[in-house]
């Protein structure tokens, strides 16, 4: 048995079956207290829920608190990726709840979004994805709907970020002439809260492990969007501290580079037809 199996065993004997929702985080070193809330927020919700906690500290973190509250814990010893890690948790809920939820632990939930975006969900039977509007601590709207990327968009953020052209650019791909106040579909939803039908993970498969840390996202909400839906419910809102914004680092911005790299790879550079498609159609909701 390899030791991916082996964790996804050990989840499987502790998680309960018919569950609303599985909802899992990846650790590296984080705080204490923001895992304590993160735990509390998702356990105060009407909906059936079990936390699973996938920690890639190395050293492991002491996180017996963790396993007192309820959750599920299991340690890789090693940083193996933010998608790896999730897909261990993915693994281990098959068959044993209607949905999962990928979301980071440095979210504050508003009101009981958890039940929020299962109604949703439940209510729009043909969609595979969704995620509730995401607003930043001083309240202001982070715009995480999108269209997806061409190596130009990539260009356009990293490097010429103060140019009139790189500006004009993100503005279209992150749709700054809409107020994000209406149900609408997107090929690309950000990862820091996704809910996830089960089914559709079943039949698209879940996080591809070629990337690191960063298009993971990207590239699960593009599979995705290929065979259901992928909405944004404006009625439900999350507050994102999104720390590695904050943080900069040579580092994260290597991690990006590499992993979009690895994406146009799969999909194509200046070549993808089904990207122009699947952004025009995006375009046209709003025509």
């Amino acid at each position: 048995m390899t030791k991916f199996s082996r964790l996804v065993a050990h989840i499987e004997q502790a998680m309960p079956k018919d569950l609303d929702v599985c909802v899992s985080f990846v650790l590296f070193d984080n705080d204490r207290d923001e895992i304590v809330r993160a735990i509390t927020q998702v356990q105060s919700s009407r909906a059936s829920t079990h936390v699973v906690i996938i920690d890639n500290s190395c050293p492991p973190l002491d996180l017996k608190f963790a396993e007192t509250m309820g959750a599920t814990v299991v340690a890789t010893h090693k940083n193996i990726g933010y998608g790896r890690g999730h897909n261990i948790a993915l693994a281990a809920s098959k068959g044993k709840c209607r949905y999962n939820l990928v979301m980071n632990t440095d979210l504050q939930t508003q009101n009981d979004v958890i039940a929020g975006m299962v109604a949703f969900m439940d209510t729009h039977p043909d969609a595979g994805l969704a995620m509730p509007k995401v607003r930043y601590p001083d309240g202001s709207l982070q715009r995480l709907c999108r269209l997806l990327p061409d190596p130009t968009d990539l260009v356009a953020r990293r490097l010429l970020f103060k140019t009139q052209w790189a500006k004009a650019k993100n503005e279209r791909y992150e749709f700054h002439n809409w107020n994000y106040d209406s149900v609408a579909q997107f090929p690309f939803l950000s990862g820091c809260f996704m809910i996830c039908r089960r089914s559709v993970l079943d039949a698209v498969g879940y996080f591809d492990e070629r990337y690191f840390l960063y298009a993971e996202d990207l590239d699960l909400s593009r599979r995705i969007h290929g065979v259901a839906k992928t909405l944004f419910n404006p009625d439900e809102s999350v507050i994102h501290e999104y720390r590695s914004q904050s943080r900069p680092s040579f580092k994260r911005m290597r991690y990006a580079l590499v992993s979009l790299s690895q994406y146009f790879s799969k999909w194509g550079w200046a070549v993808d037809r089904d990207r122009d498609r699947i952004n025009q159609n995006t375009l046209d909701q709003f025509a």
